[in-house]
């Protein structure tokens, strides 16, 4: 038995490293980045002329590398919302949005599918005041790390499975998300088609904000905690100069939770928050095209190597504390509502024996100001979290059952 373990793994590996030989090209992921974040895309916001401008590059892509679109589906699947500025406002506010994902099928005659996703939307020109810049309105917000460099990944990934010589022993499903800047409305559409349709869908990638490497070469992969599957393979195939901070929860403020809310095991590739977040200067020449190459050759290689044995198992996992990084000195100790409702920031849940905790913080409160910093959803909430010091105390104004309370809480 454990000559037959052995051989079974030399053979895999040997298959592996002949399937990996086909890498990611330089020039496709930044021709795909310089397009989709030109001006000419303005800002790509969900229901607008430039996010349908993208949409039709996206599906122009998958056309070329020969790919169909789901069974009994176009490439174009559209999703209405209402979107409201403040839910808790009866005046007129509300917007009905609809938008579009782009999504391409390779059909391996397999049994298990594997989803290979990232958001192609961003916003706009403000027009619905998510800018972290307070001089932003107005201003075309290109969203190149955010997520146009999500969207090259995906598309080269998806030229290269789809143009090699070798027949997977997974299906593959190539989605490129809208509605994620309001609330993951695209993705949570789309990820209940796919869990009905392709009831064997056991592994979910998605990409967001992977473009922005800086000298640490840090890079944030969320949700191995949501497989038994996942670790050593994702652990094992690391470039040797990352330095992979692992998170075991299947949540987190992008694409992958609808998945993962949908009992599908998912990996988040992210390379954290810059000076340019959500800024009009998010722009193509600032992309560390070098290093965004590796990010998604290293995910090709988990894909490759996961695709062997693609029956996943699904975990459920913990609720995932706030990190403490460079930019953040203190946590709160709260799982942040990543959902876009414009008056405050909402607790989904408090972490126990943490700051908020101690001074009777609650789920379901909505902060709305933290010091001298207004909140009004989970960015501004982590600008104003960026800004606080240690051993200082500060006033967090909050609603509770529509009343307004305050406590003073020391971080």
């Amino acid at each position: 038995m454990k000559k037959t373990v052995k051989l079974s793994s030399i053979i895999l590996l040997f298959i592996g490293h002949l399937s990996g030989n086909a890498q990611v090209e330089n020039h496709n992921v930044k021709r795909h980045i310089e397009i989709l974040s030109a001006d000419s895309m303005q800002g790509r916001l969900v229901g607008s002329l430039g996010e349908k401008m993208a949409a039709d590059y996206i599906q122009s892509q998958f056309e070329a590398f020969n790919l169909s679109p789901l069974p009994n589906h176009s490439f174009l699947h559209d999703f209405t919302f209402v979107y409201n500025r403040n839910p808790h406002s009866s005046a007129p506010g509300s917007d009905t949005i609809r938008g579009q994902n782009v999504v391409a099928f390779l059909d391996n005659g397999a049994k298990h599918t594997f989803v290979i996703g990232a958001h192609y939307d961003h916003l706009g020109l403000n027009e619905y005041n998510n800018s972290t810049d307070p001089n932003g309105t107005g201003e075309i917000h290109n969203g190149a790390d955010d997520n146009a460099s999500g969207v090259a990944g995906v598309l080269d990934l998806a030229r290269i499975y789809s143009t090699n010589d070798d027949k997977e022993s997974v299906n593959f499903i190539f989605a490129c998300f809208s509605g994620e800047e309001l609330g993951l409305t695209g993705s949570k559409a789309l990820s209940e088609i796919i869990k009905k349709e392709f009831p064997n869908t056991s592994l979910m990638i998605n990409f967001d904000m992977i473009g922005r490497m800086d000298s640490t070469n840090q890079l944030n992969i969320g949700g191995i905690g949501t497989s038994p599957s996942l670790h050593d393979v994702v652990k094992n195939k690391k470039p040797e100069d990352f330095k992979v901070i692992f998170d075991s929860s299947g949540v987190g403020p992008s694409d992958h939770s609808s998945f993962y809310y949908q009992d599908i095991p998912v990996l988040f590739f992210f390379t954290g928050l810059h000076i340019d977040y959500h800024k009009p200067s998010d722009e193509a020449h600032k992309i560390n095209y070098t290093k965004l190459i590796e990010i998604i050759n290293y995910s090709k290689e988990i894909v490759d190597s996961l695709s062997f044995s693609p029956d996943l198992p699904f975990t459920e996992t913990k609720l995932k504390e706030e990190k403490k990084s460079a930019s953040y000195k203190v946590s709160l100790g709260v799982f942040p509502d990543y959902n876009k409702h414009g008056d405050g920031m909402h607790i989904q849940e408090v972490i126990e024996n943490r700051t908020a905790q101690k001074y009777g913080l609650q789920r379901g409160d909505i902060i709305t100001k933290i010091g001298k910093e207004n909140i009004t959803d989970i960015y501004s909430y982590m600008e104003a979290l960026s800004k606080i010091e240690v051993d200082q105390k500060y006033k967090i104004h909050f609603i509770r059952d529509g009343k307004k309370k305050i406590v003073k809480v020391m971080f």
